[in-house]
């Protein structure tokens, strides 16, 4: 199984490609962000909790990217950042939580 890597890892503007050992002409495409601050986070991700075949197996599978992430517990920065800030566990659990007890207070008439 082939892992991610700093090297393999291309990012170029909004787009993340793969490029196997240098060889653009193999080059795939991995994902695109429309906000910088979450390619680097997502970047880290793979090169942490996927492999090549993997990855690309989920994706030509038709899966979106960040769901491909997600099941591997990825969380968006800013999401992150929101969960720390109110003391929630920085995982899905805890943003499922924050999403239903701010369901709960705007159902009380609360504002969240």
């Amino acid at each position: 199984m082939t892992r991610f890597t700093k090297e393999n890892l291309i990012k170029s503007g909004p787009y993340i490609h793969y490029r196997p050992a240098g060889e653009r002409k193999n080059e795939k495409f991995v994902a695109r962000f429309k906000r910088m601050p979450g390619a680097g986070s997502f970047m880290t991700h793979l090169r942490k909790n996927w492999t090549v075949e993997d990855y690309f197996a989920e994706y030509d599978s038709g899966t979106a990217p960040l769901t491909i992430a997600e099941k591997t517990g990825y969380l968006l920065p800013h999401i992150k950042r929101e969960l720390k800030r109110r003391g929630y566990p920085l995982s899905k659990i805890g943003f499922e939580l924050m999403i239903t007890e701010d369901i709960a207070k705007w159902k009380e008439g609360q504002v969240a």
